[in-house]
């Protein structure tokens, strides 16, 4: 190997790695893909990734290189994540050189989105008003939620991304208060705040963290469940300020606690509309969605069968478990990364929402029942993370995405 093909193949390493970090793969996985790219290429790897730097050690015969790649900006894009998984294919399997795939890299990380502004910003709105009723919403608090989905996928597009998590928070608790009044008590304000809101919960984080410290990536779990907290902390201050502004322009303390819930067959239905306004948020290759939609409704029905018999924990625990089976088998017989069908999928099990309702409960100052769901959302989290722990020994994904 010239000395121009070595650095050449530490460039595409460290920016692949790069990439795949910023585009949601979890730390772990970072790692096995490096690891597995320098064997495959004839050099020595030791990687260590968390979620906003990977640290790099390249080891020869008689040198010794470091490299740092500072991951600035985390976006899940499944397309983009898929097309880095086949370009580290090819360059793993010496179909395209190190200095190909460095061109390919850059094609990739410059094409424009996906999808353009106006369908994200409609499948923040439809994404919203689908979610309500899977949190014990009825229709009022469908309509509420989208209309106050609507204006946070204006801030996401729009606004700072350094203001989403307070401002997003905000404007939707104060929509869903300002309509409150209008609507009745045909509503669960909750319910509607919840829906409004769900893509900015940090679940994703939160589980990830949490399968990163299963993994003993220490670092790397504990940064990004601090994240998290950051997080969860920043959106619960715009809701309760939100909350207060919108009810005291409307002469009124709370949120109803009650609601017409829509019955079970509804959220059925409801069902194919959530998978495909989330597959445009994450971007997800056109060609998957059906196996997409496949996924979360065996998870879905999974979670509806075991509630009947089973405790919260163990519902969980269940439906990780089909959510990682059912993606383990379809990254085996598409060679794809399962994390198109289990990033999807997870919308449906995250702990998110405890994560922020426990936070809400300590800014009300009920820190009884915050402390209950501090419990719930632990239990529940790790439940979670085994059962696709689990599902990666029952049915392992061969590959490292």
């Amino acid at each position: 190997m010239t000395e121009e093909q070595y650095q050449d193949t530490l460039n595409f390493t460290s920016r692949l790695g790069q990439a795949l970090a910023r585009y949601g793969a979890p730390a772990h996985r970072v790692e096995d893909v490096l690891t597995l790219l320098s064997r495959d290429l004839g050099v020595v790897g030791v990687f260590s990734a968390t979620p906003s730097i990977i640290m790099m050690e390249f080891r020869g015969e008689d040198r010794s290189d470091v490299r740092l790649e500072r991951v600035y900006d985390n976006d899940i894009d499944l397309t983009r994540l898929r097309r880095l998984d086949r370009l580290f294919n090819q360059v793993a399997g010496q179909e395209k050189t190190p200095k190909e795939g460095l061109q390919e890299l850059d094609r990739i990380m410059n094409a424009p989105p996906r999808f353009g502004t106006m369908p994200t910003i409609a499948s923040f709105a439809l994404t919203s008003a689908v979610s309500a009723p899977f949190f014990g919403g009825g229709l009022g608090d469908a309509l509420m939620a989208m209309i106050a989905g609507l204006s946070v996928g204006l801030i996401a597009t729009y606004g700072k991304q350094q203001l989403l998590l307070p401002l997003g928070g905000f404007v939707a608790a104060f929509l869903v208060a300002l309509l409150t009044p209008l609507l009745g008590s045909a509503t669960d304000g909750n319910a509607a705040i919840l829906g409004a809101i769900i893509v900015l919960v940090p679940g994703f984080t939160i589980t990830l963290g949490v399968s990163e410290l299963v993994t003993n990536n220490w670092m790397a779990g504990v940064s990004r469940l601090g994240a998290a907290l950051v997080s969860a902390l920043m959106l619960s201050f715009g809701v309760v300020f939100g909350h207060s502004m919108g009810f005291e322009l409307v002469n009124d303390t709370a949120l109803p606690e009650s609601s017409a819930a829509l019955p079970t067959w509804v959220r059925w239905t409801l069902l194919p509309a959530a998978v495909l306004t989330i597959s445009i948020l994450f971007k997800a290759p056109l060609r998957q969605w059906g196996w997409i939609l496949i996924t979360s409704a065996l998870t879905f029905g999974t979670m509806e069968a075991s509630s009947m018999v089973m405790r919260p924990e163990a519902t969980v625990f269940m439906g990780g478990l089909v959510l990682g089976c059912s993606s383990n088998l379809f990254a085996r017989l598409k060679n794809l990364p399962s994390a198109i069908t289990r990033m999807p999928g997870l919308l449906f099990l995250v702990p998110g929402s405890l994560s922020f309702l426990s936070i809400r409960h300590v800014m009300d100052g009920n820190t009884a029942e915050a402390s209950q769901v501090v419990g719930q959302l632990v239990m529940v989290a790790i439940s979670l993370v085994m059962g696709m722990v689990v599902a990666g020994r029952l049915i392992p994904p061969r590959k490292a995405l």
